[in-house]
């Protein structure tokens, strides 16, 4: 079986599932792509999931899938053959449904249900996260998209733990199961905490241990002894990593017991220019291209050092052209 055709029944069969969690203006299709080709495509990761489509009162051009989802053009998967899921943010059932149909005619191998968004912006206008407040309207929108989307291809939920705290933890997970999803991601915090400390992975477990779906854990997974003391504290075996790989792109083949050394400067270097790369392949301007470069260094610096110092360098500086001159050079520089 393939590793797409396991990924489409549930994270809960044979084998460890660690997947690339979606990051809004960070996970596009070309650091998809760079990340699933690592180790000559065996980067660990067994699925990804899109940046959010925005689903509000109208129905959503075949355009923005494809600009959000490039991979429907070759068969839903990255050119390494990881499977890539279309996630959705709405609120309303009728136009989640139609925007889960379309995106299943295209070729989605799965969608998912962005109900954890925690910007503000988006909370504002009846998306993300603001559903947590009401666990039936998780249900209903579950249910809508649940109704039109062929039974084979999987319909996912992702939520925090709660809006302002987790007490109604389990009754967000039971909607998300009463909706018909095939399984729920947890990300360990509340919206009012953004990314503030502490992950809640007990918070998970508790969500886990109330329903019978599979259920994937997510929050602060930097490392292997974080992935085990989740695993210990949640229950879980299935994970969902989103800023740790940005600053540990080997993580996900250390957890599958498939790498064991972590990637020195000079693979850090080739893997970060083989992003710019795969961007203006892909079609994006130079100016683009940078401020995603600038992004990754920014996230991954608070992981690695190397990063962190290309960052403060690069982060001052106009041209694409120069950022590369940075990253050719023999060792990360010192900022002056």
């Amino acid at each position: 079986m393939s590793e797409a055709e396991r990924v489409a029944q549930r994270p809960d069969a044979p084998g460890l599932f660690v997947a690339l969690a979606p990051m809004d203006g960070v996970t596009d299709g070309s650091y998809r792509e760079v990340l699933s080709a690592l180790f000559g495509g065996r980067s660990g990761i067994s699925l990804c999931v899109s940046e959010f489509v925005r689903v509000i009162h109208q129905p959503v051009p075949e355009a923005v899938f494809l600009r959000h989802c490039p991979e429907l053009d070759h068969g839903g998967q990255t050119r390494a053959g990881v499977p890539v899921f279309v996630q959705l943010l709405g609120g309303e059932p009728r136009w989640m449904a139609d925007a889960a149909l379309v995106a299943a005619r295209l070729g989605a191998p799965g969608i998912d249900l962005n109900f954890g968004c925690p910007a503000k912006t988006v909370n504002n206008s009846d998306g993300g996260a603001s559903l947590l407040k009401q666990p039936r309207r998780v249900e209903a929108v579950t249910r809508a998209v649940r109704a039109v989307v062929p039974e084979a291809i999987p319909v996912t939920v992702k939520v925090r733990v709660g809006w302002d705290d987790a007490a109604a933890m389990v009754d967000i997970a039971r909607a998300a199961e009463q909706g018909g999803a095939s399984w729920l991601t947890i990300h360990g915090r509340t919206r009012k905490q953004l990314y503030k400390p502490p992950v809640d992975w007990r918070a998970i477990g508790r969500a886990r241990e109330a329903v019978a779906m599979p259920v994937v854990a997510n929050g602060d997974l930097f490392d292997l002894d974080a992935l085990r003391r989740c695993a210990e504290l949640s229950g879980c075996s299935a994970f969902m990593i989103g800023r740790g790989a940005m600053g540990r792109p080997e993580l996900f083949a250390q957890a599958r017991g498939w790498r064991t050394r972590a990637l020195s400067t000079e693979d850090m270097r080739a893997l970060l220019l083989a992003y710019v790369g795969q961007l203006l392949e892909d079609g994006a301007s130079e100016h683009r291209a940078l401020g995603r470069l600038k992004q990754w260094l920014r996230m991954g610096g608070m992981l690695r050092g190397d990063l962190g110092r290309w960052f403060e360098v690069i982060k001052r500086l106009q041209t694409l052209d120069a950022a590369r001159q940075v990253l050719v050079a023999a060792t990360p520089p010192c900022p002056g």
